[in-house]
């Protein structure tokens, strides 16, 4: 039944147009299509789709398989989740008796929404009747649209007032402890306590359905002391905040038709920069800023305009932004926020203030040459090293040469020294740099990843074997050993490949298809076909002959 099902939902999804929605570079080469690894850094295409097998394959890391797999990889998902994500696109109902597989169930993350939407409505009724929660808003400069619009509440004043209302919707003690809006006291009485009591409800919304709640933020409004400002839900079934995006259900076409999305730190910066009309901004929630985020944006766009807090841990958080996204090969650019506290705080200045500083925004390499000249130069040999240290860091980060060339000779004119000195300077100074604060990710020498040569080979018959099917004769079977020579035999007899075979088979014959192409006549598939035997015979002789050295050699020694 499970397969039944899997396969109709296979068949029911084109793997080259689910694709297309995360490799935008996604090209036909052939009769496959080729791009760039939408899941790690390269920069020669080694990425390959093909239709016809409904099957995709990364050269580079010698990784590959089925829409399915595809999805879990793309959206960091569970095989279940990618299930679930793939019937809906496909409108199938997903049968009751699939799979026991490992993750949260469908009726699970149904029951966490269904609880958290509940929990909304208690927020919305209790922010309704404290005159202490509007107030906050409206001293913020939040628009009644905004609150309906964000659902925006409040947690209310008894520390049990949510559990209690949830208990009496029918919700569990466990349920409620799962989706984290409450928790059980470890210590005294142990009774369940709300999270987010005397507290600003800002809910947090699942990326795909904006009509899903995943979590919330609370801003606390006691104004008692040894009390976190902000408090998020722990995760939760269907929250997982190093690759959750604040605001993401909203922005997220808008961030692919203006190609770039502006990063902010806290929730009310988002919605005060919506309510302004930047609808292409996001958030992280409550964590810092990881490669899973910019790996969910970079789907929409290379253009990432970095716009944090101004205090010290904002400084810090926007350098280790840059960095991340250069590493990335995305594009950095940096709003500059230093005579105001945050995005939010900017934005009560009003909307045409707002849109001159993100207007001003500045090529984050610039932005710190300026920044490191305005601390380290001073006229001293001392401060100049410390400026070029510091600016070289980020400089090495940048892979395009054009982009390193034209800030090195900025930064000659800059230190008034001829630019040979500075490339020499550069040059000395990316020799010496170890343990950068993050790994690099590395970018694969897809050579290195060519297959065997019998392994091309069997790809090679494989993929044009109405041409070959009559000429694998025994004398080409002898040619080969090990996995190939095994597949080989199976296809012969027309014996089911394993699951890992056929995985395996697909990859050497998307190999040869993207090297020959569409339309290659006979006679350079009979040549080809002569000098691949040629070889491995060759090939074996060698093998045979140092197999034969090797009996003397062990004969003689003993």
């Amino acid at each position: 039944m499970n397969d039944r099902f899997l396969e109709d939902l296979k068949n029911r999804i084109d793997i080259v147009e689910i694709a297309k929605r995360y490799a935008p570079d996604l090209k036909k080469s052939g009769k496959n299509y080729m791009c760039r690894s939408p899941f790690r850094n390269e920069r020669t295409p080694s990425f390959c789709v093909s239709p016809d097998k409904q099957f995709w394959y990364d050269f580079g890391v010698a990784e590959g398989g089925d829409v399915i797999s595809f999805v879990e990889r793309a959206e960091n998902l569970s095989f279940p989740e990618a299930i679930e994500m793939l019937a809906d696109m496909a409108g199938l109902e997903i049968p009751k008796q699939f799979g026991t597989q490992k993750g949260p169930s469908k009726e699970e993350k149904k029951d966490i929404f269904a609880l958290h939407k509940k929990a909304s409505e208690f927020f919305a009724n209790q922010l309704q009747n404290s005159e202490k929660a509007q107030n906050y808003l409206k001293d913020r400069g939040i628009s009644a649209k905004a609150i309906r619009e964000w659902k925006l509440g409040y947690g209310g004043e008894k520390p049990d007032g949510l559990t209690k209302f949830l208990l009496e919707e029918g919700f569990s003690e466990s349920d409620i402890t799962r989706s984290g809006v409450a928790f059980e006291r470890e210590f005294g009485d142990k009774k369940m306590r709300d999270r987010f009591f005397e507290r600003l409800i800002i809910p947090i919304f699942d990326h795909r359905d904006s009509k899903k709640i995943i979590a919330f933020t609370g801003r606390d409004l006691s104004g008692r002391e040894n009390v976190a400002k902000y408090v998020n839900s722990p995760e939760n079934p269907v929250y997982h905040k190093s690759s959750t995006l604040f605001g993401f259900d909203r922005a997220r076409n808008i961030i692919r038709e203006k190609d770039a999305v502006i990063l902010v730190e806290g929730n009310f910066d988002v919605i005060s920069a919506h309510s302004a009309g930047f609808l292409h901004t996001v958030a992280t929630c409550g964590t810092s800023l990881t490669d899973d985020h910019l790996r969910l944006l970079k789907r929409l766009t290379k253009n990432m305009y970095v716009a944090f807090d101004s205090d010290v841990a904002g400084k810090r958080a926007t350098l280790r932004a840059v960095e991340m996204i250069l590493r990335l090969e995305l594009n950095p650019f940096i709003i500059d926020l230093e005579d105001v506290k945050d995005l939010d705080d900017l934005a009560q200045q009003g909307p045409e203030k707002l849109k001159k500083v993100i207007a001003n925004a500045k090529n984050a390499l610039f932005f710190l040459f300026q920044k490191f000249s305005e601390k380290y130069l001073d006229e001293t040999i001392e401060g100049e090293k410390k400026f070029l240290d510091a600016i070289f860091f980020f400089l090495s980060l940048v892979s395009r040469p054009v982009e390193r060339d034209e800030l090195l000779s900025k930064i000659s004119k800059k230190i008034n020294r001829p630019k040979s000195i500075v490339e020499e300077e550069f040059q000395k100074f990316s020799a010496q740099k170890k343990n950068p604060r993050l790994p690099r990710e590395k970018k694969t020498d897809t050579k290195s990843q060519k297959p065997e040569r019998e392994a091309c080979f069997v790809g090679f018959l494989s993929a044009y074997w109405n041409f070959f099917e009559e000429k694998v004769t025994d004398k080409v079977l002898g040619s080969l050993t090990g996995v190939p020579r095994e597949i080989l035999e199976k296809k012969i007899i027309g014996e089911e490949l394993s699951e890992e075979e056929r995985k395996t088979l697909y990859a050497w014959e998307l190999y040869q298809e993207n090297l020959y192409g569409e339309g290659v006549g006979s006679e350079i598939l009979q040549r080809d076909f002569e000098t691949f035997l040629i070889q491995l015979q060759k090939q074996k002789q060698n093998q045979d002959r140092l197999e034969q050295a090797r009996r003397i050699r062990q004969n003689f020694s003993s």
